[in-house]
């Protein structure tokens, strides 16, 4: 239980598109995460999630176990209309066939409900259903970019807003509920708008978003370290090794990554774990040269042993990012971070000299041969750890969290 701060037994709803162990990216495993830890502390937890949208984004479950408190209820809920259902709320902006499912559990009451992930699921009219104190976490930049990631016509950061025409690059429709003011005044539903970084809240507030906003900072749990002599078996020829986890999309720099470390000389390894469209031209690229290694889904365990033993984790994403949690997860384990000096990075490195942020392909390189001097290494040992005990652990979000929540009930 989270120290330091009591709080009233309360029940939670938690409300996304995707959910383990069918989540494309981390958003869905925040949600999980934090619906255990809600429990663990005793409150009573219901997911409601999508049980046809994940077909747009994976083929099958992701690899590992996901097991949940006994105070959490999964609602995975099935439209009987496949796909149609998502792509429905996606144009709309609100539930179908599957709103009568989310009602039900929402009347069940509750004294908070958290949106999450709704682009594909709920939509933005689900913010009106039901009735408690609302949150609604913002894990891209969908209020304001049908894209989500500001990323213009799928090659480039947004530098002016041309929206039609880029969703047409991604060969999307647009979404005709983003017409006239149903954003905004489905949005005074919200009681606070929860950004996980500075840089997030500044962007919204440019943006023109008035109401109440509250920045709380992602949390991990931390990574386990120790002897694991079937991982060390498994990845014996790996060491020294840089890594690089998440999707293989161009805006995250996986292709910056590779062709970096392909100027460099040397015995280290670069580890590309991570799915998505650039894939097999990733390998392709990477082919040449011997010391890249791919790896798709890691289950966690594995996961854990790769950043526990990485030199570094590579973080070259292109566009404004906004919520790395495996940087978090490196610091967790005292793994610095080797990172561009864009959106919320400087704040998760720069602000606890916890790696090195780099600005151009030269810093970049030469930010990798630093990392392989091992006293320079260790010298960024300590403020990893300290920056995610201070900062990331699901202790602090919760005390966070509950600051929050008693702040808008009184």
């Amino acid at each position: 239980m989270t120290e330091n701060l009591i709080i009233k037994k309360k029940r939670f709803c938690l409300i996304t598109t995707f959910y383990p162990p069918f989540h494309p990216g981390g958003c869905g495993l925040h949600v999980y995460h934090l619906a255990n830890q809600l429990a663990r502390d005793g409150h009573s937890v219901d997911v409601i999630t999508s049980g046809d949208a994940h077909a747009y984004k994976l083929t099958d479950q992701r690899e590992g176990d996901y097991p949940h408190h006994t105070g959490v209820t999964v609602h995975r809920v099935k439209s009987g209309t496949g796909r149609l259902e998502p792509l429905l709320t996606y144009l709309s902006g609100g539930p179908v066939f599957s709103g009568p499912q989310i009602n039900n559990v929402l009347d069940k009451g509750f004294d908070v409900i958290h949106y999450h992930n709704i682009s594909l699921f709920g939509g933005i009219r689900s913010l009106a259903m039901g009735s408690a104190i609302k949150l609604f976490t913002q894990h891209t930049y969908w209020l304001f970019c049908p894209a989500h990631y500001l990323w213009k016509d799928n090659k480039k950061v947004c530098d002016s807003k041309e929206c039609l025409r880029c969703l047409a690059a991604y060969r999307r429709p647009p979404q005709f509920w983003r017409i006239g003011g149903l954003r905004d005044r489905m949005l005074e539903n919200i009681d606070s708008l929860i950004m996980p970084c500075r840089y997030m809240l500044r962007r919204h507030r440019e943006e023109g978003f008035a109401g109440r906003l509250d920045t709380i900072p992602y949390f991990v749990e931390a990574v386990e370290t120790g002897d694991f002599p079937e991982l060390e078996r498994e990845f014996a020829d790996l060491r020294p090794f840089f890594l690089f986890v998440a999707r293989f999309e161009e805006y995250k720099g996986p292709r910056l990554a590779i062709e970096i470390f392909m100027k460099r000389k040397g015995d280290a390894r670069l580890v590309m774990v991570g799915t998505g469209s650039l894939e097999e031209e990733l390998r392709e690229l990477a082919a040449p040269d011997p010391r890249i290694r791919f790896l798709k889904y890691v289950a966690p365990d594995k996961l854990d042993w790769l950043y526990a033993n990485a030199v570094a984790l590579l973080a070259p994403s292109i566009w404004p990012e906004m919520g790395n949690q495996t940087v978090i997860q490196a610091q967790s384990c005292g793994t610095p971070s080797i990172a561009s000096d864009v959106g919320l990075l400087p704040e998760l490195i720069r602000d606890h000299n916890a790696g090195i942020i780099f600005r151009t392909e030269d810093e970049f390189l030469a930010a990798m041969a630093r990392m392989e001097d091992p006293e320079i290494r260790e010298g960024f040992v300590e403020p990893c750890l300290r920056a995610y005990r201070s900062e990331y652990t699901p202790q602090k979000f919760l005390e966070r969290y509950y600051t929050l929540i008693e702040s808008i009930a009184t």
